[in-house]
């Protein structure tokens, strides 16, 4: 955490993951992720870390001082994810997803047999000192913060329906975020409907050493799209995420469609840049 977040306030690279998005990862993992450490003080200095965030799924961050690291990491990738092949003999899908913009990996990643593949997901900024928009609810409906003990539950059936995720997304799992040191409770917001169903939801999550701040999860139930409760819920989390005094807003993986991209244009990101997969067999 603090080798993202300083990287980051030393030199303003946003290739890497921001410290918000590797706290909420997954910890079932965390053997497959590898660090790479300057030992000439004291104590050792986190330079570089390969992490997955499923299995055969690979994110690289580094200090870019120490990019001449690259290919070793690569290589240690392949190598590892060539150990946990279920069947050694049969071909492996394994990926590395990377940020475009950083032409030295992209060669890199090349040279070792990998092709630019699907967009993963796009990293959008919102300047910090942007206007806010007035966007406001449709009559009837009603912006508030979450309440854990009624509200997670609902939340989410809704993330399951918008996303796609399994049975394994349930209350537990929001509760385990929001034990999390980024986690707000008035920073966690939700768009209710005349007869008090959940319509839509946002969590702004603030890093608090930093005030690095990641807007994840965004979602608006199929039964209430078109309506604009999610601008006016964005806009009300930018007036409470004010008192904060964040240093960064951004979105780690925003969706590419017609509908997610006027949506975030309109409330005031712009697109930094879009991952891709990188992938190859082993």
């Amino acid at each position: 955490m603090d080798f993202l977040r300083d990287t980051y306030l030393e030199t303003h690279t946003i290739q890497n993951w921001l410290p918000n998005r590797f706290e909420n990862s997954h910890r079932d993992l965390v053997s497959d992720i590898r660090i790479w450490e300057k030992v000439d003080g004291d104590p050792p200095r986190i330079v570089a870390m390969a992490n997955p965030e499923i299995p055969f799924l690979y994110f690289i961050q580094i200090h870019p001082d120490h990019a001449f690291l690259e290919e070793e990491i690569v290589r240690w990738i392949e190598d590892r994810c060539a150990s946990l092949k279920p069947d050694p003999d049969r071909e492996q899908k394994l990926s590395i997803v990377t940020l475009d913009g950083n032409p030295v990996r992209e060669a890199l990643l090349r040279e070792r047999g990998f092709k630019k593949g699907a967009v993963y997901g796009i990293l959008r900024v919102r300047p910090v000192d942007a206007p806010i928009p007035d966007f406001a609810p449709p009559e009837g409906f009603d912006i508030r913060s979450v309440v854990k003990e009624t509200d997670f539950e609902e939340i989410a059936k809704a993330v399951r329906v918008i996303f796609g995720h399994g049975e394994w997304f349930t209350a537990d799992v929001l509760e385990g975020i929001a034990s999390l040191s980024f986690y707000r409770e008035d920073m966690d917001l939700v768009a209710v409907a005349p007869d008090g169903s959940i319509a839509s939801f946002c969590t702004f999550r603030v890093d608090p050493p930093s005030g690095i701040t990641e807007l994840e999860p965004m979602g608006t139930h199929p039964d209430y799209r078109g309506l604009g409760l999610a601008k006016a819920l964005l806009c009300e989390g930018f007036r409470r995420l004010r008192r904060y005094n964040p240093t960064l807003l951004y979105i780690g993986g925003a969706a590419d469609s017609t509908a997610a991209n006027r949506l975030y244009e309109s409330t005031g990101f712009y697109e930094e840049n879009a991952y891709h997969y990188w992938s190859k067999t082993i």
